[in-house]
């Protein structure tokens, strides 16, 4: 028995080394792309690939432009030798979106024409939300939005969904996604952000938006938290204003800044710079945050990033309209931001991005910018391109264009949807539906290809259409072809903005039981008080009206949560 015991000792000192081992590579392969494995090889090529640029390609690599239509043709990837972009965003409005394979097609034409020329890989961008602002909605998994997955309140449904669209994105070839946004959505009036945000409780923005970090990161696709330092207490549209935040810093810490914070502490690539005044910040009711150095300082020093500082889109009105591109740019970047981003807005032309550079460059050959500012960006922007799999790995992975939205995805989509629908308000308890005869259903004439979903599933439902811009003739119409009804439901998206469509159903509220069916924001019903009942749906996405058609014939109970306060309502 004495002998065996030596031998018995030495099994399991060889069992634990090579459990040891088993637990060290899984711990080095379970690291993602962001955690840097080798940060002194990195360094290095780093190092050197700046090293070999010219001043044109380090000028070029902090710019990321649009430009028209579904191919990258000859003349632009020619034109990528006097103008070497470090990236460029697609856009279904710029004709860039017309299918997957289309646009794994225009992604690998990109990265080919760049390789073919010597260049750095591009950044290949999308704003791909979900929900309300989603450029890829055919072919792909298309998810309810984040104020649907704020009503669900789940973190596991948050880092699913973030997965999956990164998943898809970077099959077709994009790598950077500007997304997700983490504005604190607790303005009734914001004309922007609304259903885009989680909802109006910091802690539960911070909670669902950091549960996205990771997933983004495992799949090689660059996240961006936006819009710092906040977007959400807004009641002007900073594609055509520039709006204010007038708060201190202490508030802007405990609300603002807190989701931001907390994606910072999650390690998130990037951060996008809104175009906004916030003096408590900045100290400047003159400079958005976008132009500001304090803000950068303020993110970079107080809050520890030392990821990418991008711009949002300099050819929006809050900024076009005030310095032009040319100027914006270069105060931009003078102020510490990364990667200038110039997409596509009311008189702006994608040739404009030639402005853009020619600006930039006029600042460097001036003194204005220094080449050391310079280098300090390429340096971040080349790393990120490095952790990202960018510089090694940057073609489309084609070969798994079918598993683009699968069964498993959709069903994805689908669960959120059912668990994010909420019922607000049934004073007269007439959610489900009892329909012994057709049931009235006004309904946006703009979003009548959405509608289908609903009326497969709910045939009871008979709809009237109607322009969100109703003229006083269309209104009296439906007004008395709806007299005689004991029930009337009506779907609506962002009643603030149809002054026809509330005095409408105000009317109705006082003479029937009306139903709200709100499609976009929750705070629909605030327009509305009188109405009977109100249902969330957060957006208008195919798996959500079929959410919807399965409450109100009550094959599934609402259990959506309201994601934000409605001040004021009973």
């Amino acid at each position: 028995m004495n002998r065996k015991r030596p031998r018995i000792l030495l099994i399991l000192i060889i069992l634990l080394l090579i459990l040891a081992a088993v637990l060290l590579i899984f711990e080095y392969f379970r690291r993602s792309p962001g955690e840097n494995r080798e940060p002194g090889r990195v360094e290095n090529e780093v190092a050197e690939i700046l090293r070999n640029m010219s001043l044109e390609e380090k000028i070029g690599q902090v710019i990321v432009a649009y430009f028209s239509g579904p191919d990258f043709s000859p003349a632009l990837a020619e034109e990528l030798r006097e103008l070497p972009l470090g990236g460029v965003i697609l856009f279904s409005g710029a004709g860039n979106i017309e299918s997957p394979a289309q646009v794994a097609s225009l992604t690998e034409q990109i990265q080919r024409a760049a390789i073919d020329r010597g260049m750095v890989p591009l950044f290949i961008a999308v704003d791909q939300e979900g929900g309300a602002v989603a450029r890829l909605t055919e072919g792909v998994t298309v998810f309810p939005g984040n104020m649907a997955l704020g009503a669900t309140g789940s973190e596991e449904l948050a880092r699913k969904s973030a997965a999956v669209t990164a998943r898809e994105l970077r099959i077709l070839g994009i790598n950077f996604n500007f997304a997700p946004v983490v504005d604190v959505n607790n303005n009734p009036d914001n004309p922007v952000i609304g259903v885009r945000s989680f909802g109006s409780d910091p802690h539960e923005v911070a909670r669902l938006g950091r549960a996205m970090v990771v997933p983004y990161r495992h799949e090689k696709v660059i996240a961006t938290a936006k819009h710092f330092p906040g977007h959400g207490d807004t009641d002007v549209d900073s594609h055509y204003g520039l709006p204010l935040i007038p708060y201190g810093l202490s508030r802007l810490r405990e609300l603002e800044l807190l989701p931001f914070q907390a994606m910072i502490d999650a390690g998130v690539p990037a951060v996008m710079l809104a175009h906004i005044l916030v003096p408590g910040l900045t100290g400047s009711d003159e400079l958005p945050a976008s132009l500001s150095p304090q803000a950068v300082r303020h993110l970079r020093e107080e809050m520890g990033f030392d990821g990418l500082v991008v711009s949002d889109s300099m050819s929006m009105g809050a900024i076009s309209g005030r310095w032009g591109l040319e100027e914006a740019a270069v105060m931009a970047f003078r102020a510490g931001v990364d990667l200038i981003l110039f997409g596509p807005w009311i008189g702006v032309e994608p040739g404009d991005r030639r402005r853009i550079f020619a600006a930039l460059k006029e600042a460097v050959d001036a003194g204005a910018i220094t080449l050391e500012r310079l280098d300090q960006s390429v340096k971040r922007i080349l790393a990120a391109k490095k952790e990202y799999g960018i510089l090694d790995d940057p073609l489309p992975r084609r070969g798994n264009l079918s598993s683009l939205a699968s069964p498993e995805n959709l069903e994805l989509a689908r669960r959120i949807a059912r668990e994010s629908i909420t019922l607000v308000r049934d004073r007269a308890s007439l959610i489900p539906l009892s329909p012994r005869e057709t049931i009235p259903l006004i309904w946006p004439v703009e979003l009548e290809s959405a509608l289908a979903p609903l009326i497969e599933e709910c045939p009871f439902l008979q709809p009237r259409l109607l322009p969100f811009n109703a003229t006083g003739d269309e209104i009296e119409e439906v007004l008395n072809s709806l007299r005689p009804s004991a029930l009337v439901l009506v779907g609506t998206s962002n009643l603030r903005r149809r002054p026809a469509w509330i005095g409408l159903l105000n009317t109705l509220a006082e003479e029937t039981e009306l139903v709200l069916l709100a499609l976009s924001s929750p705070y629909d019903l605030l327009a509305v008080p009188r109405a009977g009942a109100c249902l969330c749906t957060y957006s208008h996405t195919g798996v959500s009206l079929q959410a919807l058609a399965e409450v109100l014939k009550g094959a599934l109970a609402p259990r959506g949560r309201l994601p934000v306060e409605l001040p004021g309502l009973d």
